[in-house]
């Protein structure tokens, strides 16, 4: 059964009672993925989510209860995190930009283990480490020299990610003693589908972290590899085979001798339980390119115009009447008053008119919360789960008189 059929029930009954876009969460289908990835885990492999990916709370506490660890990068992400009862000894913080003020936070909600991404960040928790009489775990973020393209993380690019191994080499330990560094963190890639790339930033990173720790004299209990497993968006792609990625993780601790390896996983975790559904407004021809015009766009799922790549997409009837089996190519754009706001290209029924819907799948992580939803004010989507039999809405449609002021 296609998912197109298998949710046909739950989608028409939303599109009735929203008349707009929606996004929609399997959460028994990601429950089921989740206990795949950790049923054969290579031993002294730890796999944390990155919150950031869809900090939804229903989300977040399907986690909580497999006992995955939490990855949060800003104080509202570590409020929702404990708002859903995640314990503190899970979770762990990410992220270029820690203040005095959250890093005492997270010494006050006794945050796990804090990713130190400046020097001053080292010397401020210590600080106020020593202030509270607390000795938090901390990893050192480490940003190395790469070749061979960019990513949203930077890949060989220069960016606000931790520091380089020279920096860190100035850290003054005298000014670091109530800290208790347990290892090192490096992640710079995204999004990758080849085992064998994988491996290869993988060894470059564990070799260069424990010729690090070595110099400066630190252990090196804990390697953190981040995340970086990808979602094959595109037609043609093969996803990962997770045992593959298990088996990978093994030689790396055999060949290395890592006590632990922790991996961030976003999209691969979340994605493939999420769809976004949207209505087409218009369709049209302008100078000999047939352009479809959505309900939402980039105000609810930006990540076609951060990254140029776009979420799979196929049309959907309410009706289940038929649509033709010739296609065309459309260019899909959303409502925004901006030639940024086209979420792809694609080959669809001719037919597909004023009043259908479209379907983008894969949109389980980086979709709402990574769009720009309050630009020309237009409706906020709706947000609606299925779990163990239930159709539950966290959130409905908003207009904008709901939070304009």
């Amino acid at each position: 059964m296609s998912e197109l059929e298998r949710y046909r029930k739950d989608w028409t009954k939303l599109i009735k009672r929203f008349d707009s876009s929606f996004f929609y969460y399997d959460l028994d289908a990601l429950q089921a993925h989740l206990n795949e990835l950790d049923k054969n885990l290579a031993p002294d492999v730890k796999l944390w989510y990155a919150c950031k990916a869809n900090p939804l709370s229903a989300i977040l506490k399907i986690f909580r209860n497999l006992n995955f660890g939490i990855d949060v990068a800003s104080q509202g992400e570590l409020d929702q995190v404990l708002s859903a009862g995640v314990n503190p000894e899970d979770i762990i913080s990410t992220g270029p930009s820690k203040s005095r003020k959250y890093l005492r936070s997270l010494l006050d909600n006794e945050v796990d283990v804090i990713v130190l991404e400046s020097l001053n960040q080292a010397y401020w928790l210590d600080e106020l480490s020593r202030e509270l009489g607390v000795r938090p775990q901390v990893l050192l973020r480490v940003q190395l020299e790469f070749s061979g393209g960019q990513s949203v993380l930077g890949g060989d690019e220069i960016t606000a990610f931790g520091l380089d191994p020279q920096a860190w080499r100035k850290l003054d330990f005298e000014r670091t003693q109530n800290l208790d560094i347990i290892g090192m963190h490096a992640f710079q890639w995204g999004n990758i589908l080849e085992v064998s790339q994988l491996k290869e930033i993988w060894w470059k990173t564990a070799k260069e972290l424990q010729s690090l720790a070595h110099e400066l004299k630190v252990p090196l209990k804990v390697i953190d590899l981040g995340g970086g497993l990808g979602l094959p968006y595109e037609p043609g792609q093969k996803a990962l085979d997770f045992d593959q990625i298990n088996t990978l993780l093994a030689e790396l601790k055999v060949e290395f001798g890592t006590e632990k390896t922790w991996m961030e996983l976003g999209r691969y975790a979340v994605g493939d339980c999420g769809y976004y559904l949207t209505q087409v407004i218009d369709k049209k021809q302008v100078r000999g390119r047939d352009i479809l015009i959505l309900d939402g766009g980039i105000n609810h799922i930006a990540r076609p115009a951060l990254t140029h790549q776009s979420f799979p997409c196929e049309p959907f009837r309410p009706s289940g009447e038929k649509l033709s089996s010739q296609t065309t190519h459309f260019h899909v754009h959303g409502p925004l008053c901006t030639a940024l706001d086209k979420v792809g290209s694609y080959d669809l029924p001719s037919d597909i008119d004023e009043g259908d819907w479209l379907v983008f799948s894969k949109t389980g992580a980086y979709g709402f919360t990574e769009a720009m939803p309050f630009f020309l004010c237009h409706k906020l989507p709706a947000e609606v789960i299925r779990f163990k039999g239930d159709l539950v809405t966290p959130r409905v449609a908003k207009n904008s008189n709901d939070w304009l002021v």
